[in-house]
């Protein structure tokens, strides 16, 4: 299979910058590159999302070809050939940063924009070419090519920074929790000014050893305690882990237990290159309101975010009673088109896919002991009706009765929302 025009260009930039490097500090501050210019104006089309990578520090080796094997995951993570398949899409905003070895802190390497231009935009280009532009190489696909040139080069001289200090960083010792460490002090990941955030962390995951018991109920429960005591933070992100070797269950749900606990989705795994990506979204509603949680009235905030083929990516449903938290919904959306009074597309069906809370199970093939102390009591449906601006749903499960004061008892929450305009959630 022939090289993307982005790994190609990466390989002749790598094979420079290796012959140009001398000796370097591991410890010494990174610069941080810039490629920005394809990052959208004012009124030109964006992407819904934004990608962050975090390449760890543990992952790096001595040996040059264990280290290819990282640089390889992250630059398929700024692959922008082919959005549809999980690259980046319409300007994306592509960050990089690097994983302290030691857990200090989280370090900024590079900041982009994906080149990638909607097929529209792309042919109208096209169609003000002159002949002049094409006879001086100033047309509308050489600029393109000169954006996609310029960002493969500003990667490359980002991770040939890492590339080269690989033998200092790889002679220090790597503390499993590092990582943890890093995020922790890192505080807020990602801006939702540049979109909702998918992240993908580049890294042996060491701190999985945690839940190396066979016990998978154990390794969850050991999960959520030390997403809470971290006090980690996603941002509602869509998590990868690449780079990972989480082939065994209780390891694998450890982590799942981690990621969820700190606000995230651990939405794939793999050991020796990038999981498979989930599609960008092409829509996004979000909506706000209470919810009778069976006569208290609590904060409810609804994330709708779904691809071009009705499939709900990177959509959240956040409560408050004690604490607030976070719970994934996946399933579909479907939209019927004009109906009397409404606009088209306003008329829309939200279904779960039967799982919901059930994702905060201690063990996910056993009914927990006391369903009162999850989200949602566990439930497994949720649906939503959208009309207009509100956001009509239910929440329910038949092995599930909400009690609350007074000795009220119910069979399903139900609440209605109000869409939120320009809102950030």
């Amino acid at each position: 299979m022939p090289r993307s025009p982005l790994k190609a260009l990466l390989a002749g930039c790598f094979a420079t910058a290796a012959l140009a490097s001398g000796p370097a500090d591991a410890a010494a501050s990174y610069e941080v590159v810039r490629q920005e210019q394809t990052c959208p104006k004012e009124r030109q089309p964006r992407s819904l999302r934004q990608t962050l990578v975090i390449l760890d520090e543990a992952i790096v080796s001595a040996e040059p070809e264990a280290n290819q094997r990282w640089t390889r995951m992250v630059v398929e993570a700024a692959d922008a050939r082919d959005a549809g398949t999980g690259g980046l899409g319409t300007r994306e905003r592509f960050t990089l940063l690097v994983a302290r070895r030691d857990g200090s802190e989280l370090v900024p390497l590079f900041f982009g924009c994906s080149p990638n231009l909607p097929p529209e935009e792309s042919e109208r280009a096209k169609a003000g070419d002159s002949m002049f532009d094409r006879f001086i190489g100033s047309d509308s696909e050489a600029r393109r090519k000169a954006a996609r040139d310029a960002f493969a080069a500003g990667l490359a001289r980002a991770l040939a920074q890492v590339q080269k200090r690989a033998p200092e960083i790889a002679a220090r010792p790597a503390p499993a929790d590092s990582l943890l460490k890093a995020l922790q002090n890192a505080g807020r990941l990602a801006d939702l000014n540049h979109g909702l955030p998918r992240i993908i962390l580049v890294t042996p995951f060491g701190v999985a050893e945690k839940g190396r018991t066979g016990d998978v109920p154990a390794a969850r429960r050991a999960g959520f305690e030390l997403a809470e005591r971290s006090a980690i933070d996603f941002g509602r992100a869509e998590v990868y882990l690449a780079g990972a070797a989480l082939r065994d269950s209780a390891p694998l749900e450890f982590a799942r237990a981690l990621v969820l606990g700190a606000k995230g989705q651990l939405v794939g795994v793999r050991s020796d290159g990038l999981p498979r990506l989930s599609p960008e979204p092409t829509s996004l509603r979000l909506y706000a309101g209470f919810i009778d949680y069976v006569g208290q009235r609590t904060p409810l905030q609804v994330r709708l975010a779904a691809s071009a083929q009705g499939d709900l990516v990177n959509s959240w449903v956040e409560t408050t009673l004690s604490r607030t938290t976070a719970t994934p919904l996946a399933g579909k959306m479907l939209c019927r088109g004009q109906e009397k009074g409404q606009a088209p597309g306003e008329v829309c069906e939200v279904r779960g896919d039967g799982r919901f809370a059930q994702v905060w199970f201690p063990d996910p093939q056993a009914e927990p002991a006391d369903r009162g102390k999850l989200p949602f009591g566990g439930a497994r449906t949720i649906a939503l009706d959208l009309k207009g601006r509100i956001a009509a749903g239910r929440i329910l499960d038949p092995k599930v009765i909400f009690s609350g004061e007074n000795g009220q008892r119910r069979e399903e929450l139900t609440f209605e929302i109000q869409r939120v305009e320009d809102g950030q959630f």
